[in-house]
């Protein structure tokens, strides 16, 4: 017997078993596998129209965030646009209550100003009428006719001058009346505005924050949709990597019933009587392609090895087809090497196709942390030999790696 790799098919049919849950049972059959490989493409047909759904449902709501961020952006805009007009609303105000400031000041000193000139009119005209130091009326005096008519005449010119600055006191107080009414119209307008304004922004806001929300629940709503595809498209590879796994079953127990059919029109196997392990009579036991029979054995003997700390790996089961690849590469590719050549004429050694215990799937090839066990002082050779034959399997003496139900 000679430590070898398994095929890649093996391999693959660790998961498969998995997926499909058998454990030790047997291999489903052909048309259990079918039905399964059925209902695994109906459900996909199903999951795949979910998907398409779920798309379009993604699409629907990747439209509605971009019209809830465009109405936001646009009341944003909005916003922006009528706090800049409450600033400039704020501005005229401010400017007209200065120009009621200034005026009302103007006002104020131009008022003082002529009730100082009316006093000083006042007090020339009392001069000039009266003369110095007397309280006559020089009009009525005992003066001469000339002097007389000259007092009469700056009477008259004070008594002008007085009526000039009343009329410009006058004018003033007109004046200051105007700018008096403007600033008070400026600075109604302005404050009225700016209530205005104030209104507008406040609904303005109350809007933009609806808005806001309106855009929170849609982008919530799109990342659920999202969330739902994804889900959707990693179940769809799931069920494409089971119909995979199914496929390959099928494929492997159609290619197992071809070299059953070749090995029975042998004739080697012929003159062997053919007997070979059917299909449902290989089971995997962790990792381990063995027949049925001694499932239950290996199992409960690699469950005491990890239990104790050794983690056995290998393989078994080899169908006829891959002991005759085998016996061409290590022993020649003649009818006699193939056939005839006794296997430790071989290197290294390999047994006659029909006679090597793997084709029975009751030999197993072992490795230990995941290397060959080459040699007897390997930890994982020393616990099988000292536990091994409680489990119906024995070493052959030339291969510590190789162990059997009949120690071939």
């Amino acid at each position: 017997m000679h430590f070898s790799h398994a095929p890649k098919a093996v391999k693959a049919l660790v998961a498969i078993m998995v997926v499909l849950a058998i454990g030790l049972a047997t291999f489903p059959s052909n048309a259990d596998l079918k039905d399964d490989l059925e209902k695994l493409e109906q459900e996909r047909e199903q999951t795949q129209a979910e998907i398409e759904a779920a798309s379009e449902q993604v699409d629907a709501a990747t439209a509605e965030v971009g019209e809830v961020t465009a109405a936001l952006a646009a009341l944003n805009a909005k916003v922006n646009e009528q706090e800049a007009e409450l600033a400039a609303a704020e501005d005229k105000l401010n400017e007209a209550e200065a120009r009621y400031a200034e005026a009302t000041a103007a006002v104020k000193i131009k008022t003082a100003e002529i009730e100082l000139l009316k006093d000083q009119v006042k007090d020339k005209a009392i001069s000039a009428f009266v003369g110095r130091g007397g309280d006559a009326n020089p009009i009525m005096e005992d003066i001469d006719p000339n002097e007389a008519v000259r007092r009469r005449s700056l009477v008259l010119s004070v008594t002008q001058q007085d009526l000039d600055i009343t009329e410009t006191l006058r004018t003033a107080q007109e004046e200051l009346a105007i700018q008096q009414a403007l600033a008070d119209q400026a600075q109604a307008d302005a404050a009225m505005f700016r209530d205005e304004m104030a209104g507008v922004l406040s609904e303005l806001e109350d809007s933009r924050d609806q808005q806001a929300d309106l855009a929170a629940v849609a982008e919530a709503r799109l990342e659920a949709r999202l969330s739902e595809q994804a889900v959707l498209e990693e179940r769809d590879q799931e069920l494409a990597s089971q119909q995979k796994k199914v496929n390959d079953e099928l494929a492997r127990q159609a290619a197992l019933a071809a070299a059953r059919a070749a090995a029975s029109r042998s004739p080697a196997s012929s003159s062997r009587g053919g007997s070979y392990p059917s299909a449902d009579q290989i089971v995997n036991v962790q990792g381990f392609w063995v027949h049925v029979d001694v499932a239950r054995n290996l199992e409960a003997m690699l469950n005491k090895a990890a239990a104790e700390g050794v983690h056995l790996g290998g393989w078994g089961y080899r169908d006829h087809q891959a002991q005759i690849r085998l016996r061409k590469a290590h022993c020649g590719g003649s009818d006699y090497a193939i056939w005839q050549m006794p296997s430790s004429s071989c290197r290294p050694p390999t047994a006659r196709p029909g006679a090597s215990m793997h084709e029975q799937g009751k030999a197993i090839d072992f490795t230990y942390a995941g290397r060959s066990m080459g040699t007897r002082s390997s930890p994982g050779y020393q616990w099988l030999a000292a536990n091994a034959a409680s489990f119906g399997f024995y070493n052959l003496p030339s291969e510590p790696w190789h162990w059997s139900t009949n120690g071939n």
